[in-house]
């Protein structure tokens, strides 16, 4: 089992994500991801502006669907609460899990309404 630890200080947020400029303008939500033996696993980052979400950063072992759709739907949900409708994502490493997730590729870029996403069964059951 995963925790997913939500994460929404600016200054820790910044310190987790050192290579990413945050702007100003944006709401921003991170995860941290721990296992049933507080063991790191895991980190999100996803920007709120307006109505859209996007999902700036994962990093986790890829090859766990289920802790990558964890992230995902953590992100999503964060989002969903601060009147995102929209989400997108550019983050070709987890294509296979979005996709499965229900959102839709155009030219590199995975987009879908958060309601939709957010229901239904988890990627790997599809």
């Amino acid at each position: 089992m995963v925790f997913y630890k939500p994460i929404t200080d600016i200054e820790k947020i910044e310190d987790l994500f050192p290579t990413i400029m945050l702007e100003d303008c944006s709401i921003y939500g991170a995860y941290m991801g721990y296992d049933e033996d507080d063991t790191f696993v895991g980190k999100a980052l996803v920007k709120v502006n307006g109505y859209n979400c996007y999902l700036i950063s994962i990093e986790c072992d890829f090859d766990d669907k289920l802790l990558v759709e964890g992230f995902v739907r953590a992100a999503l949900n964060f989002s969903a609460n601060r009147s995102a409708y929209m989400a997108y994502c550019e983050l070709e490493m987890i294509s296979d899990v979005v996709l499965n997730l229900g959102f839709e590729e155009n030219s590199g870029i995975y987009s879908g309404d958060i309601p939709s996403l957010l229901k239904g069964s988890c990627s790997c059951c599809k």
